[in-house]
């Protein structure tokens, strides 16, 4: 019985002595968490674009671009309860393939869209350390605006200098893992509507309003602070959304844009500085 006693008596007080190395230990994921998500970074990659208006007209390509952008995770004035924010800038440009038709005659071309890309975003959420620390889970509000300059170079074709420019609007969920004591996974998964949606067809001089619509956004991500405050940052991006198109109209000496559906694979690898 002496000898049970002496064992209760030493695993409890080997509990204690390991409880502050635990402690420490979801402090210090929280701290990468934190790092990884105070920072100012730039990268650069590249997206694959599909887009398609129905048979016959589609296109497809891969475009080179880069992305700016600033975040910050910093402990509120409540227990357990962070605040976050973050801002972005991605520019993509490049050639894409249309596979589509002439305006007149209705014959199939096949045909090159020297294609533009913009997409700016703002998050503004809440952080909540879960696990200890060793998770961080944040709901977040977002919005932004998006545009896609579509220059298809052959004369008389549908979709020939076209400009797509939309507001968004939607919210997200975010979530920090720490794998190693410098390596922190996130995914992040968001849910938009594009509103104030237009098409200017800037060989016409003519634009038209298009309908309400939705946005789908996946992202995964890798931070690795390899010296200091020097991060490794990359990411993989899905995103998808359709333009709700619009009707004839005089106005629009009777051009309309059909309902479309586009989706978006994007790649970057840069460094971020954590402050």
């Amino acid at each position: 019985m002496r000898g049970f006693r002496l064992g209760i008596m030493v695993s409890g007080m080997s509990l204690l002595a390991a409880a502050p190395a635990f402690a420490q230990q979801d402090t210090s994921a929280h701290a990468a968490i934190a790092a990884a998500e105070t920072n100012i970074n730039l990268s650069v990659g590249f997206m694959h674009t599909g887009y398609s208006e129905g048979p016959p007209d589609s296109e497809n390509g891969f475009t080179p671009g880069f992305r700016i952008g600033a975040s910050v995770l910093v402990p509120s004035a409540l227990p357990d309860i962070d605040l976050y924010s973050a801002l972005f800038y991605q520019f993509n440009a490049g050639n894409l393939t249309y596979n589509g038709h002439y305006l007149f005659s209705g014959q199939p071309l096949t045909a090159t869209d020297r294609a533009v890309f913009n997409n700016i975003g703002a998050r503004l959420g809440l952080g909540f350390p879960l696990a200890g620390g060793a998770v961080e889970a944040i709901p977040y509000l977002t919005g932004g605006y998006q545009s896609w300059n579509r220059n298809i170079e052959n004369k008389g074709v549908i979709g020939t200098d076209e400009f797509y420019s939309t507001g968004l609007v939607g919210g997200g969920l975010k979530l920090d893992i720490p794998l190693t004591a410098t390596i922190v996974a996130s995914g992040s998964a968001e849910a938009l509507a594009l509103v104030g949606s237009h098409i200017s067809y800037d060989s016409l001089g003519i634009g038209a309003d298009m309908g309400s619509s939705a946005e789908e956004r996946v992202s995964l991500g890798l931070d690795d602070a390899v010296s200091g405050p020097l991060h490794l940052q990359a990411s993989a991006d899905w995103t998808h959304f359709n333009y709700a198109g619009n009707k004839p109209s005089y106005a629009s000496y009777g051009y309309f844009e059909p309902l479309s559906n586009t989706t978006q694979v994007g790649v970057n690898l840069g460094l971020s500085y954590s402050f």
